[in-house]
């Protein structure tokens, strides 16, 4: 469960992840789809 500022949701983490694997994005660009840092995405 997420809380209520988290910018990312379990269903929109899995959906950033398989942009990533699925999809051959790069994190970069699945980071600015979602507006959170590629960092993040990495995670």
């Amino acid at each position: 469960m997420s809380h209520v500022n988290a910018t990312l949701t379990s269903r929109t983490r899995l959906r950033l992840a398989r942009l990533i694997v699925d999809d051959r994005w790069t994190y970069a660009a699945a980071a600015k789809m979602f507006m959170v840092a590629s960092k993040t995405a990495k995670k």
